[in-house]
């Protein structure tokens, strides 16, 4: 099936009243010194956020709005046209044009002259003009959707390094026409809030901006499309015109920070969570009240938390929440921690072949014995779906699927199979041919068409290791001693040379707690739909960890191995209980209450 026209372009309309709550967080904001104003959306589409914020002001001060929108879909911006004249506002100037051809980027900005050489779609048009406040949406097209060669032009242009994204250029374009002491309203991903990938955007919106609150709005539903939506507000205070490319002096101030989640009554077995909600018709009258805490509202219970936002020197570590109570928190962590989890272990994900459904199965005993290949290069696999606590059922109950490998230790370093060796694979792999050769990706890196795309050396398997899934609402780590292979919907740790193996028993032990979840949602905060957290290297590497010889350690790992041992269920309950106690007196912090 074909990308549909919205994905293709990053077209995510913001609905009404999304686009009301965006216009009055900058309504309010405005200086009330200004004779005029000229409003922007690069991205208007059928004109909805600049018809949100001329509602959003005072008849008054609409009389002054000059509202001027680009989009490159012509059909939309006739639309938006006959929308705002007729609102009453005296210039309304909406154009069917490629903004990013328009605006001429600040090479500081970690850019070239943008202007130069034409826009991203080439066409030449004179320059945007500059405005005294930016509404948008811009379109969200990540790097797999924009094709390589679009990706590889937008990095070149704007400097951009890692997952390129369309929006990154859109937010250097729109900061480049942003008038001194004007403001930006940026309705966008809240991806980059967390990310490695959003590093770039992180310290681009850092540098250029004085940032006035940032909204994650997260599993709101507020988008029909599968978008965890955040928005930023922020004021260019520079004392030179907006053309000048010398590098603005950043004032530091406080930026609010308001992140909203959809929270599980039954979480905690808390049936008061519920009872003590606020009623709300609509998530944003609440966020709008300044309300802090258990809403109830469209789609069920959400929770909302306010504080400041935390951000380092350069703008680009993760940005997350912060007030009095949290810092004096992360600081008696800090205080406790000897070493992080990157600091003693190598954490990986799981293979990925970009073939699954050639390389994995759970029905290779059918194939008959022309085409099922040689058992030696068929392992058992270890899959989120079999992912548990602590420990995996013994023996192989449980884990059905298994992969063909193709990759062996040869010379002391790994390489493909020879397919000659292994004529019944071979005959499999030639039977699935045009599909594994269609991965281009796979071949222009060198690999035989053959291999599986994130492989791993063998001689790695049999070192005991700690596995979890990618994607799961609550940490769900266990240990394996069989030497298993770990799929990508997974990662794995395994200890670094010197580090003795209960050193592993504790990571169990932290990654399983009760207060790692805390740390994570202080520090990280990356939820999915549902609460889901990801647990990927970015996050699990900087999980702390107490001094292996303290005494609370010793405590640690003695019960971690009884867990382990234990049949009874009942008997892990109780020690689960009492090794999530252990966990947070190590780190010198009393448990959470239950709450949602």
């Amino acid at each position: 099936m074909g990308l549909t026209r919205e994905k293709k372009h990053g077209i995510h309309y913001t609905p009404t009243d999304l686009a009301a709550f965006l216009a009055e967080q900058i309504a309010q904001r405005l200086p009330a010194s200004r004779r005029g104003l000229t409003v922007l959306d690069p991205a208007c589409g059928d004109g909805e956020l600049l018809e949100a914020f001329a509602r959003a002001v005072s008849t008054k001060d609409r009389e002054r709005l000059t509202l001027v929108g680009y989009d490159t879909d012509q059909d939309a911006v006739a639309e938006a046209s006959r929308n705002l004249l007729g609102l009453g506002i005296k210039v309304v100037d909406v154009s069917a044009a490629d903004f990013l051809s328009l605006a001429v980027v600040d090479p500081s900005m970690n850019g070239g002259l943008f202007g130069q050489n034409g826009g991203l779609f080439e066409q030449q048009v004179e320059r945007a003009v500059e405005a005294d406040v930016i509404i948008s949406n811009p379109p969200y097209v990540r790097t797999q959707v924009l094709g390589a060669e679009q990706a590889q032009r937008l990095a070149r242009r704007f400097g951009l390094a890692g997952r390129v994204d369309l929006y990154h250029a859109f937010t250097m374009a729109m900061l480049s026409v942003l008038a001194p002491d004007g403001l930006i309203g940026l309705l966008t991903s809240n991806r980059f809030l967390v990310t490695k990938a959003g590093a770039t955007m992180r310290r681009l919106l850092h540098d250029r901006l004085d940032l006035q609150a940032v909204f994650d709005l997260g599993d709101t539903k507020l988008f029909e499309a599968a978008v965890l939506p955040a928005i930023v507000i922020g004021r260019r205070a520079m004392g030179q015109h907006a053309s000048d490319r010398r590098v603005p002096s950043h004032t530091t101030g406080s930026c609010d920070f308001t992140r909203v989640y959809q929270t599980d009554q039954n979480a905690d077995d808390r049936s008061d969570v519920a009872a003590d909600a606020i009623e709300y018709s609509s998530i944003l009258d609440a966020l709008r009240d300044g309300i802090d805490g258990i809403v109830r509202a469209e789609a069920g219970l959400y929770k909302i938390e306010t504080g400041t936002l935390s951000i380092t020197a350069d703008g680009t570590e993760p940005w997350f929440m912060t007030s009095g109570d949290v810092d004096a928190w992360m600081s008696t962590v800090a205080r406790r921690t000897a070493h992080r989890f990157g600091d003693v272990a190598e954490i990986r994900v799981g293979i990925k072949t970009t073939a699954d459904k050639v390389f994995i199965r759970d029905d290779w005993d059918a194939l008959d014995d022309g085409t099922q290949p040689e058992m030696k290069l068929l392992h058992p696999l270890l899959t989120h779906h079999v992912a548990q606590r602590w420990s995996l059922p013994p023996g192989g109950n449980g884990v059905h699927k298994r992969v063909l490998y193709p990759h062996e230790i040869r010379n002391g370093r790994r390489a493909a199979i020879r397919l000659d060796e292994h004529p019944r694979a071979a005959r499999y792999l030639e039977s699935h041919r045009a599909r594994l050769e269609g991965r281009d990706y796979v071949v222009e890196g060198g690999r035989n068409w053959y291999e599986i795309w994130v492989p791993h050396d063998p001689a790695d398997w049999a070192k005991p290791k700690v596995v979890c899934p990618d994607i799961s609402v609550k940490p769900c780590f266990f240990l394996d001693r069989r030497g298993l292979i770990v799929n990508g919907d997974c990662y794995w740790l395994t200890l670094r040379p010197g580090q003795p193996e209960d050193c592993l028993l504790l990571l169990l032990a932290v990654a399983n707690s009760t207060f790692i979840e805390r740390f994570y949602d202080t520090k990280f905060h990356n939820k999915l739909y549902a609460g889901r957290r990801r647990f990927i290297t970015q996050y699990v590497s900087e999980f702390p960890l107490p001094d292996l010889a303290s005494p609370s350690a010793q405590r640690i790992i003695g019960l971690t191995r009884q867990l382990l041992d234990a049949t009874q269920e009942s008997a892990r309950r109780d020690l689960e209980a009492r090794l999530d106690q252990e966990v947070w007196q190590a780190f010198g912090v009393a448990p959470d209450t239950p709450s949602a």
